[in-house]
């Protein structure tokens, strides 16, 4: 088969050079075109360049990625494109699937489930009449997201230019700066697009508290809470780095220490 080209549509740019790089290893013969940040950029992009495989995101800043999708299947762009959707959240399954989805990710991209879904979007390409999903299939494919409900177990944090996948276990505490988040473990600091109030939903709320509005600090990882002169909070992590401050809404949790 001729060399296929694909857009990744995403407004997490750690995600789309993460999936970038792994289907450039997977599939030699797929050519991402271009990237896009937002819906309206994506549509765009699809209108134009007319490929042959999207990676749309579900959620993304204006048209969401079902959005996007709906106006493909108005211009009749999803009889010769192959969509795939990308998501932290598998509760969108079915209604992708009404927008004629090939195939459906939860994030963090697992690469074995990208190869499936290559081996999918290649089946659909060579026999067209066979891309609609079955019943039996959409239900496998959301018993496999179940997994998604489960608490977050990996990130994928970026420091420079690379691109590491991090145990949340080896988290010690999240901090919340700007439009970014700092990850930080006994190894470095590394940073993420995602708020605090999104890791809060996919963290385990018993593994992780919230101290400050900007700092959510793994529990296993608490040496000791200081009390100050002034009767400020303070959270010292096995590690030795500076204490975390704890805030006055969030002093409750420390008051049989």
């Amino acid at each position: 088969m001729a060399e296929l080209t694909a857009i990744i549509a995403d407004d997490e740019p750690v995600l789309r050079y993460h999936l970038n790089r792994i289907l450039s290893d997977l599939w030699s013969d797929l050519d991402i075109v271009a990237m896009a940040a937002t819906g309206e950029e994506a549509w765009q992009l699809i209108d134009t360049v007319r490929p042959q495989v999207v990676f749309l995101d579900i959620k993304m800043p204006g048209l969401t990625g079902l959005e996007v999708a709906e106006r493909m299947q108005q211009a009749g762009l999803t009889r010769d494109c192959a969509v795939v959707f990308l998501t932290a959240y598998d509760e969108y399954a079915v209604e992708a699937f009404e927008r004629e989805a090939v195939d459906y990710l939860l994030k963090p991209i697992d690469e074995s489930r990208l190869e499936r879904t290559r081996d999918r979007i290649l089946q659909r390409l060579e026999r067209p009449a066979t891309a609609q999903v079955d019943l039996a299939d959409l239900q496998r494919l959301l018993s496999a997201g179940e997994a998604g409900n489960s608490p977050l177990r990996w990130l994928n944090a970026h420091r420079g230019e690379d691109i590491y996948v991090i145990d949340v276990q080896s988290v010690l505490y999240f901090l919340a700066e700007d439009k970014y988040t700092t990850v930080v473990t006994a190894d470095g600091e590394y940073l993420i697009r995602k708020s605090l109030k999104q890791l809060e939903a996919e963290l385990d709320n018993q593994q992780f508290w919230r101290i400050h509005r900007s700092t959510l600090v793994q529990v296993a990882c608490i040496d000791r809470v200081e009390r100050t002169f002034s009767g400020q909070l303070k959270v010292h992590v096995k590690s030795g780095r500076n204490p975390l401050t704890v805030s006055r809404r969030f002093s409750d949790r420390f008051k049989q220490m």
